[in-house]
């Protein structure tokens, strides 16, 4: 923010080297004065209407998947290396198989013999329907208890037959299932996107791989809590990197975080402590802001890369635009200087 004021320091080194102004005592307060009077003026109206990253904490993220946390399975091979990128689908590492072949093999089989017992229940049925039908047309010499055998034999072949379609369609069930759990041994890219290091290695039990989707990539700034009234969606924003110094990329502001880390409360039982509250909340934390951007052709802006941002606010009244100056050349100030920041 200091160097704002360079413009100022060499006017008034002009002033006086050509001799327009008499360096005295009264002219030096005069001029000290008036510098820092418009220093504090420009720092406390650009703090609310054209808020800048002091920090240097402004930060490029990404949503991530993790990908199939894993307690028990085995990892059987990675087809993986490090910061790699995938496509949807690419397959990422297998699991050790959990005898799914024999169990597929062995409800098959269970699935057949069930449906060879229908067939032969219904092959029954319609013979017995038959019978009685013939029984029925002899009635004068045919006897009721014959009738009622058969009749009660039809209605048990029909029990037998749904329970066996019962039977199957559980099988079927016990299948898909089965295929289901077999399939996630092959754990695969949800989206494209970019791995991050390979920290897993066959034969291990536990671990995971986190996969960034490097299409939704994001700006997430810190601002002050004074400037928060007036940040709204869709406001324009810059932002350098130190990944390209001396460069300015352009954005728009998406949502102001709302609850921060600070504001959470523990669900479990007990007062909370006076002195923790005090100690993480006496100081001005403010907020971050997250600011949308899409990534300039022929550039590959890195995740986790940090640098600074401003934001042109909602301002009292129109003639207070040139306030953007502020925060446009404080960013670019950095930026030049991030060239020093690898030295």
């Amino acid at each position: 923010m200091k160097e704002i004021m360079l413009p100022y320091i060499l006017i008034v080194w002009l002033l006086v080297r050509l001799g327009v102004i008499q360096w005295n005592l009264r002219n030096a307060v005069i001029s000290v004065g008036l510098g820092a009077f418009i220093a504090f003026m420009l720092f406390t109206s650009h703090r609310f209407w054209s808020p800048a990253d002091l920090t240097d904490s402004t930060t490029v993220k990404a949503p991530h998947a993790v990908l199939s946390p894993l307690f028990g399975q085995e990892v059987d091979e990675i087809f993986v290396e490090h910061n790699q990128k995938v496509k949807e689908g690419d397959l990422i590492y297998t699991l050790v198989s959990v005898d799914t072949s024999e169990e597929l093999r062995a409800l098959k089989a269970q699935k057949q013999a069930t449906e060879s017992e229908i067939e032969a229940f219904e092959i029954r049925m319609t013979n017995d329907k038959r019978h009685l039908e013939r029984l029925t047309q002899l009635s004068d010499f045919a006897s009721q208890s014959s009738r009622d055998d058969l009749t009660a034999s039809i209605d048990s072949s029909k029990a037998q037959i749904a329970a066996g379609i019962a039977k199957v369609q559980a099988i079927e069930a016990q299948i898909a299932a089965t295929k289901w759990q077999d399939k996630r041994r092959e754990v695969r890219a949800p989206f494209d996107g970019q791995l991050s290091i390979t920290n897993i290695a066959a034969g291990t039990r536990i671990g995971n791989m986190h996969l960034y989707d490097t299409n939704r990539k994001f700006i997430e700034m810190r601002i002050p809590d004074q400037s928060f009234r007036y940040i709204e969606p869709g406001q324009f924003a810059e932002f350098y990197l130190n990944a390209y110094p001396g460069e300015i990329f352009r954005g728009k502001v998406h949502s102001i975080t709302t609850g921060t880390g600070e504001s959470r409360i523990t669900p479990t039982a007990g007062s909370q402590m006076v002195s923790r509250h005090v100690g993480m909340n006496q100081g001005n934390h403010g907020r971050t802001v997250v600011i949308e951007f899409e990534q300039p052709e022929g550039y590959e802006i890195p995740i986790g890369a940090t640098g600074s941002a401003w934001i042109s606010a909602k301002k009292p009244h129109d003639a207070l635009g040139f306030m953007d100056i502020i925060g446009a050349a404080t960013v670019r100030l950095k930026a030049y200087k991030a060239y020093f920041n690898a030295l």
